[in-house]
């Protein structure tokens, strides 16, 4: 019997700390407010939407032996991502991410602890690279080394898809730009690898083009309250944000970028139909108090139904 295809996710998982304000947020005192605790990280993140998805998806990966790498194994195995290819490190301390938001949802300030990233090189990858090359494609994110995201795009002969991460990680993806197939910034972080000031949509589109330019296949650039702009060597496309009540704005981008492997994974290569697809799914992770919401294929064929009635 043939096996079903799989989607590979390549990149970090961490134990996520957060905190959220009642009202406006007083700098140096202490607020009243709520404090959570989930299983995150952008690697593990995008992962687990998928999954929700329905896309038969594996996380490689390395996290601890420690308390918070047990409640990591076990919440993987309960939200059917597959770490038959991760690692967990012994001695090691699990990755962990600590961020307050504002009284919205809106992150302010995070930090990260995720040294035991390091332990992804290319002979770790090199042991799993046969597996990775019979994926339909494999989501790298920029929590791994320059070295090995480097090594990465030498040896993966499947469409790369890649998310920057952060301004500060989002320089590691420059070395394989010519050989991503689709990649997801947003607008700091491509104005980082094109060196593009972007002060309006315009500016926006002239980005994209150079990330083409680049190398760069599909560049899909979220816009935040402005929605997506998308863009292949043949045309541009804008898509905005559908209606939300915003509850949390802290999954948004993992959610859509997701949503943009998924719709891959079912063969949908239509730019604007990408677009509006990641946009409801988006409008779907700002209204959930979790940072990876409940989402199903269903709820996003009902957003999208939804807003052609409001419009």
């Amino acid at each position: 019997m043939e096996a079903e295809p799989y989607v590979v996710v390549v990149g970090g998982m961490n134990m996520d700390i957060f905190g959220m304000p009642n009202r406006k947020l007083i700098p140096r005192d202490s607020n009243i407010g709520e404090i959570g605790l989930a299983v995150g990280g952008v690697g593990q993140n995008i992962a687990q939407n998928l999954a929700h998805l329905r896309v038969p998806t594996y996380l490689i990966t390395v996290y601890g032996d420690d308390m918070n790498g047990e409640v990591m194994k076990r919440e993987c195995a309960k939200n059917n991502i597959h770490l038959d290819y991760a690692e967990q490190e012994k001695g090691e301390r699990s990755s962990g991410y600590m961020y307050i938001t504002d009284e919205s949802g809106d992150m302010l300030v995070g930090i990260n602890d995720m040294k035991i990233c390091e332990n992804i090189t290319p002979e770790f990858l090199q042991k799993r690279l046969a597996f990775m090359n019979n994926a339909e494609l494999v989501m790298i994110d920029a929590n791994l080394s320059a070295e090995a995201i480097e090594w990465l795009g030498e040896n993966l002969t499947v469409p790369i898809f890649a998310d920057p991460v952060s301004v500060n990680k989002g320089e590691r993806i420059k070395p394989i730009l010519s050989k991503i197939d689709t990649l997801k910034p947003n607008k700091m972080e491509a104005e980082l690898l094109t060196g593009i000031k972007i002060k309006d949509n315009s500016d926006v589109e002239l980005a994209a083009k150079e990330l083409i330019e680049l190398g760069v296949k599909n560049v899909f650039i979220s816009l935040g309250a402005d929605g997506i702009l998308a863009a292949d060597k043949d045309e541009a496309v804008h898509v905005g944000t559908l209606t939300t009540d915003i509850v949390n704005a802290n999954g948004a981008g993992d959610c859509s970028t997701a949503t943009i492997t998924w719709c891959r994974y079912r063969g949908i290569t239509d730019l604007k139909e990408i677009c509006l697809n990641t946009q409801a799914a988006a409008s779907i992770a700002l209204e959930s108090e979790k940072s990876v919401p409940d989402i199903t294929p269903e709820q996003i064929d009902e957003k999208l139904e939804t807003a052609k009635t409001l419009n």
